[in-house]
C-alpha cells in the first residue's frame, strides 16, 4: 500500500507497507457465557441407554432367559429438581425385554426378502440350453465357414436340413429378424435335423431352446456382439432400434400400437 505522503520520484524511495495492509473487519459481538456454558441433562436419558444397553446384550445371548428391567435405576439418575416431569419417562417395572421372534415371522420375513438363487423355472431354462448348445456347435461351424467372406445368403421361405429327404417333417412357423426385414418362415424339421438345428444351418438362432416362435440372424446377433464390444449397449436398445428400423422400412410388428398406426390415430415419433 503505497502512503498518503507525496511520491518520491524514484520507486525505491516510496514508502510502502509490507503484506497486503489493514482490512476491516465487523467487530466481535459479546456472547452470553451463561448461555453457551450451561449443559442441560434430559431426563430419563440415562435409563434409556440402560435400557438400550439391556437389550443389545439380550439380544446378543439369546439363550439366557427374559429378565425385567425395573425402574429403581431410572429413578436414582433423575436429578431432583426435574424429578416431577421425569416421572412420567420412567418404565413400568412389569416391562420384559421382548423375546426372540417367533418361527412364523421369520418365515414371513425371509419370504418378503429378494431370492439369490434363481427359481425352479431359470433351473429348467438353463438346464434345456446346457443340453441343446452341444448340438448347435456344428451347424454353427459349418455356417460361418460356408459364409465366410462371401455375401449373405437369401434365406427362402421354406427352410429344411435333411440329409436323405426321406424322413417325415414337421412344419413350423417361425417369425425370423434380419437386418433390413422381419419375415415369417416355414422350417421343416425331421428326425436327422431338429428345429434349432435347421435354422442355425440356415443362419438363424432359435430365442427359446424349445419350441421357439422366434429366431434372431446369426449375422446381426455378430453385429451386436461388436456393438457391445465397443458402446456397451444394451439388449433393450438393440430391440427399440430394430423396432424404429423395421417402422421406418414398412415392416411394422402386429400388436396394439400398430393398428392405430395403420388407423392414422397416432403419429409415430422417428426419433423414438
Amino acid at each position: 500500500m503505497v502512503s498518503t505522503s507525496a511520491l518520491a520520484p524514484t520507486r525505491g524511495a516510496q514508502c510502502v507497507s509490507s503484506g497486503l495492509g489493514h482490512h476491516f473487519v465487523s467487530p466481535k459481538k459479546s456472547r452470553d457465557k451463561k448461555k453457551s456454558q450451561t449443559y442441560v441433562e434430559l431426563p430419563g436419558a440415562q435409563a434409556k441407554h440402560r435400557q438400550l444397553l439391556a437389550r443389545m446384550q439380550q439380544l446378543m445371548k439369546p439363550e439366557h432367559k427374559q429378565t425385567k428391567v425395573h425402574a429403581v435405576d431410572a429413578v436414582e439418575t433423575i436429578s431432583d429438581t426435574s424429578q416431577t416431569d421425569a416421572l412420567a419417562e420412567i418404565p413400568d417395572p412389569d416391562f420384559e425385554i421382548p423375546s426372540e421372534p417367533s418361527s412364523d415371522i421369520l418365515a414371513q420375513e425371509s419370504h418378503i426378502k429378494r431370492r439369490i438363487l434363481p427359481d425352479k423355472a431359470t433351473d429348467s431354462l438353463y438346464s434345456s440350453w446346457k443340453t441343446l448348445i452341444p448340438f448347435l456347435v456344428e451347424p454353427h461351424l459349418k455356417y460361418s465357414a460356408r459364409t465366410l467372406a462371401t455375401a449373405l445368403e437369401i434365406t427362402p421361405e421354406v427352410i429344411s436340413a435333411c440329409a436323405t429327404c426321406l424322413c417325415p417333417q414337421k412344419r413350423t412357423t417361425i417369425a425370423c429378424l434380419f437386418f433390413d426385414r422381419f419375415t415369417s418362415i416355414d422350417v421343416l424339421s425331421c428326425r436327422c435335423s431338429m428345429l434349432p438345428q435347421v435354422l442355425l444351418h440356415h443362419g438363424l438362432f432359435p430365442t427359446a431352446p424349445s419350441q421357439p416362435r422366434m429366431a434372431v440372424s446369426v449375422e446381426l446377433l455378430s453385429f451386436y456382439r461388436a456393438l457391445f464390444e465397443r458402446s456397451c449397449d444394451a439388449i433393450n436398445a438393440l430391440a427399440s432400434a430394430l423396432k424404429t428400423h423395421y417402422s421406418r422400412r414398412g415392416f411394422i410388428m402386429a400388436d396394439a400400437r400398430a393398428d392405430l398406426l395403420r388407423k392414422g390415430e397416432i403419429i409415430q415419433d422417428p426419433f423414438r
